[in-house]
């Protein structure tokens, strides 16, 4: 079976089986469900907080860095997409996927700077960058990327998943990066919807 075939294998076997984030017990797992999770709910809360005068500047897209720092966050959200697809084809499809993992890792934590850093620049623009919602926000994405950037932790939770020899275990992993992947994804189609022409 070609590699993303059965990535989306993958995809439709989580969802199909109906497996939440919480459903098994995590083994200790170094990178939670909050962890890869937090983060874009506490982000998404944010945006659907704002008021109408901060909403009307993103709608607005008043000026030329706004418009680029929305361009480059869609980029950012649907490349992180490809790499969270790309290390589950990886996870199911390659033997040695265990020796690759901490490079998986830092590439994620390489992206998540980019939209942790757009994201500081879209709350500086509204007027919003030292609210309390917005740095707790924060603080939940940069820990995700010191984590990720660290590898190990990554690199632990891929080696008790597989070698263990439990489906349910690697394919709770696989949904936990997935679910974290469409988080991102699902913030930034807030964005697309509050200032429609920008990312057109």
């Amino acid at each position: 079976m070609p590699l993303y075939a059965l990535a989306t294998y993958v995809l439709i076997s989580i969802f199909s089986n109906g497996i939440a984030p919480n459903a098994h017990a995590q083994f200790n797992t170094a990178l939670t469900d909050k962890t890869y999770h937090e983060p874009w709910e506490l982000h998404n809360k944010v945006f659907e907080q704002l008021s109408t005068s901060q909403l009307r500047i993103l709608q607005e897209s008043s000026t030329a860095k706004v418009d680029r720092v929305l361009i480059y966050l869609d980029t950012d959200a649907k490349y992180f997409e490809k790499q969270v697809i790309e290390a589950i084809n990886h996870m199911f499809g390659l033997p040695n996927f265990t020796e690759i993992a901490g490079d998986v890792s830092f590439d994620w934590s390489e992206t998540l700077i980019r939209v942790d850093s757009n994201l500081k620049l879209i709350y500086a623009a509204l007027g919003i960058q030292g609210e309390v919602n917005v740095l707790e926000a924060h603080r939940a994405t940069q820990t995700l990327i010191d984590a990720l950037a660290k590898k190990r932790p990554f690199e632990r939770d891929v080696l008790n998943s597989l070698g263990r020899g439990v489906k349910n275990l690697t394919v709770d992993m696989a949904n936990r990066w997935w679910i974290s992947s469409e988080g991102l994804t699902k913030l930034v189609t807030k964005l697309k919807e509050i200032s429609p022409d920008t990312l057109e």
